[in-house]
């Protein structure tokens, strides 16, 4: 565990295994440890390195956040890089959409980055953004309403009870970074013109979600590669092994 001091926040990030650098993201109110299960598979040939993001877990921000959440969290990358090294990336979800504006500003710092289901609002199919506006639940009624909301929006429903230690995270990530991510427009001509190769993955099993749909407008819009992953939006987690093989696969062009 190592920590690394950025503008407004604290990063802790971790680092096993050894050979090439592979950097792994976390999306929505998730930190380093929705990769344990993966982890050690990928560390048996790579420079695996995790991390909490900022406002998350073990990576407290000194202050408020500022106002422009997903380019704080492209910057934490940037600078997370600076010190591990290039990198290829796995990027979940949200994350998926801190790695496109990190591409966008720092396109020297991956090479490859596998983009699982960014939840792009612009190709969400009709009808996904028709049930409530969780921020303004949040708001409004509160963590727990927020909690349920969202859950069902992700599959789940009902909701599990919520852990207490995940509090803090669920409240920023449902007052600042979900209102940012949903706003969140990608920069397309500078996408399709980076020199980072760019994959757009979907689970094999989340057809029915709309971030699995949300992918593959993207992907179409970027003329990128579609890879289809084990397991759901979470398939990293319930599959690993065979995600990490599939993400090997992926990594070298197969």
């Amino acid at each position: 565990m190592t920590t690394l001091a950025v503008p407004g926040a604290t990063l802790t990030y971790d680092v096993h295994g050894t050979g090439p650098v592979l950097l792994l993201v976390p999306g929505g109110p998730a930190d380093a440890q929705v990769f344990t299960h993966l982890r050690p598979l990928l560390a048996e040939d790579h420079t695996v390195v995790t991390f909490d993001p900022r406002g998350l877990s073990r990576s407290p921000l000194d202050g408020t956040p500022g106002p422009d959440p997903v380019g704080d969290h492209a910057d934490d990358v940037h600078r997370l890089l600076a010190e591990v090294g290039p990198a290829d990336v796995l990027a979940s979800s949200g994350g998926a959409i801190t790695l496109l504006e990190l591409v966008r500003r720092h396109p020297a710092d991956v090479g490859t980055v596998v983009l699982h289901e960014p939840p792009v609002t612009r190709y969400l199919p009709a009808g996904a953004l028709d049930g409530p506006d969780i921020p303004a639940l949040f708001r409004e009624e509160g963590l727990a309403a927020a909690f349920a909301a969202f859950m069902k929006v992700v599959g789940v429903d009902p909701a599990p009870p919520l852990d207490p230690r995940a509090e803090g995270n669920f409240a920023y990530f449902f007052g600042h970074l979900m209102p940012a991510t949903g706003a969140y427009e990608p920069d397309l001509d500078t996408l399709r013109a980076t020199p980072a190769r760019l994959v757009v993955a979907v689970g094999e099993e989340s057809t029915a979600l709309p971030v699995h749909q949300a992918a593959l407008g993207l992907a179409a819009a970027l003329g990128a590669g579609t890879e289809v992953f084990p397991g759901g939006h979470g398939g990293f987690d319930s599959h690993a092994e065979a995600f990490a093989a599939r993400l090997r696969e992926v990594l070298k062009g197969c």
